[in-house]
């Protein structure tokens, strides 16, 4: 199996005071080279990050010292599926990759090991979706089949899960005994509780 990455960093961070959450710090590591390390821990070289503004030239620059490569969302404000629409129709024409994950930025502390574990669930034309205590999180692997319907997301109402849901069979959920998979950083408090310290 191979798997490539799509990593949704397009938000303003409205709720973490207009900060850029890709930057944020995490163990002396901003989260996007956290999340670079994850994937080159699981031997993943095809990356691409999706970026916006007003966060977006310093997030690509960012991305680009760790040897990622960028779309730009020029509507961000048509929310998340419109990033993950950018991003997969970009996969089609761009990956050789079976699988891809599908990882927003603040979503960084996942366990060492979680990506490979979650790896051997994969099957043609599914979604791996990392549970903890009975809820959904992230990453998630998406197979290759799926990638099409994602690229054609934007309009659907409820975005990539509307394509997740058309067919039950298509979901794997997989229990992780880490809650980092529930772990979204929204807010000043959520950082906190990702044990990230103070807000720089």
């Amino acid at each position: 199996m191979s798997a490539a990455c799509v990593i949704l960093a397009a938000g303003r961070g409205q709720r973490m005071g207009e900060r850029n959450k890709a930057l944020l710090p995490l163990g002396g590591q901003s989260f996007l080279a956290v999340i670079a390390g994850h994937c080159s821990a699981a031997a993943i070289a095809e990356i691409v990050v999706v970026v916006a503004e007003p966060h977006g030239k310093e997030t690509r620059a960012a991305a680009e010292v760790l040897g990622m490569r960028c779309v730009r969302n020029e509507h961000p404000e048509e929310g998340m599926a419109s990033s993950v629409a950018l991003a997969f129709d970009f996969a089609l024409d761009n990956f050789t990759a079976d699988y891809c994950w599908l990882w927003p930025v603040d979503v960084p502390s996942i366990p060492e090991g979680t990506l490979q574990a979650l790896e051997s669930h994969g099957r043609p034309d599914t979604v791996v979706i990392p549970c903890f205590d009975d809820r959904g999180g992230h990453p998630v692997l998406v197979s290759r089949g799926l990638w099409k319907e994602l690229a054609d997301c934007a309009k659907a109402p409820e975005g990539a899960r509307s394509v997740f849901r058309r067919d039950p069979k298509r979901v794997v959920r997989v229990a992780v005994d880490h809650e980092g998979v529930r772990l979204d950083v929204d807010t000043p408090e959520d950082f906190g509780r990702l044990g990230g310290g103070s807000l720089p």
